[in-house]
């Protein structure tokens, strides 16, 4: 005879101490509501719970400030020719001491390219001691370019600052690391042609990018100033000419800013010319053109009272 369980009204929970297998049903509905309630903290945190923090282990060179050194122009002499093909012993020491204080960081003293500063260079530094692959060639006259402009992709620098016969003693210098292509006169003449070695070089003065733009601040600030000033007045103005300004203009303060930066426009026709060729340029609406003479000379007069 087939035995079937008691149903009970109420749970005895004194049983269910002795038997507590009778609650592993109720487990499931619990996991759910779990992974349900984990689920959704999960998705609410995505962002959060998905982003990695990795330590930079390099600087960044953008937020590295460094201004130019204050430096006064002068002439570069200009270069003995002659030591080209037949470098003397002092003029082969001087490259070897410009090489090590200028190349070997990277280069390495022997121009194997595993100077100190190579290992955190891509690509490495130029072996010497190779002459494959060398992006200007390894002829005297292509050597000399790469010290004069750099190769930026390489990140070669440019050794422009140095005086042209220093750059030749530091060629001479790693030319005596390996057999190089022969120095022909084509190669010195057409070096000399492009370079002006046996002529001098004319170096500017420089200043440093600070005060360079204090200068320049300085140099426009009366320019800034009665630009301001005019368009406050033009803005405040009632009368007919002012209108006809604010109608005719797109952008006041490139009008007058453009006037004042051109000591042609004193002549009314020359700047009716140009506005006429270049109205938007010079901050006037494109239909401006179809000012009448008369017209022109009531605003330019006023242009030129209201900057005065």
């Amino acid at each position: 005879m087939e035995r079937k369980n008691k149903i009970e009204d109420e749970i005895s929970f004194s049983d269910l101490l002795k038997n507590p297998i009778r609650l592993f049903g109720w487990v499931y509905p619990y996991i759910l509501i779990l992974i349900i309630v984990v689920g959704i903290f999960y998705v609410k945190n995505l962002t959060q719970v998905s982003f990695n923090a990795q330590p930079v282990g390099f600087i960044d060179s953008t937020l590295i400030k460094k201004d130019v050194l204050l430096k006064k122009g002068g002439i570069m002499p200009a270069v003995d020719l002659a030591l080209i093909k037949s470098p003397t012993p002092a003029f082969l020491e001087k490259g070897k001491e410009l090489y090590k204080a200028n190349c070997s960081s990277c280069h390495g003293e022997t121009g194997m390219g595993d100077g100190a500063a190579s290992a955190g260079l891509n690509p490495k530094p130029r072996n010497f001691h190779s002459l494959d692959g060398w992006t200007n060639g390894t002829t005297f006259d292509m050597l000399y370019k790469t010290l004069q402009e750099g190769i930026i992709k390489n990140g070669m620098a440019a050794y422009e600052y140095l005086p042209p016969q220093d750059r030749i003693a530091i060629i001479e210098h790693f030319r005596s690391f390996t057999k190089y292509p022969e120095i022909t006169e084509e190669q010195i003449a057409s070096t000399d042609q492009t370079y002006n070695l046996s002529q001098g070089v004319v170096l500017p003065n420089q200043i440093p990018v600070k005060k360079a733009e204090e200068l320049i601040l300085s140099e426009n600030s009366e320019l800034f100033n009665k630009t301001n000033n005019a368009m406050k007045f033009v803005a405040n103005d009632t009368t007919k000419t002012a209108s006809m300004l604010r109608e005719y203009s797109s952008n006041l303060k490139k009008v007058f800013s453009s006037y004042l930066a051109n000591k042609s426009f004193s002549d009314m026709n020359y700047y009716v010319g140009e506005v006429t060729k270049s109205p938007i340029e010079l901050g006037y609406k494109g239909r401006v053109v179809n000012l009448s003479n008369d017209e022109w000379q009531l605003m330019y007069g006023y242009i030129r009272n209201v900057l005065n």
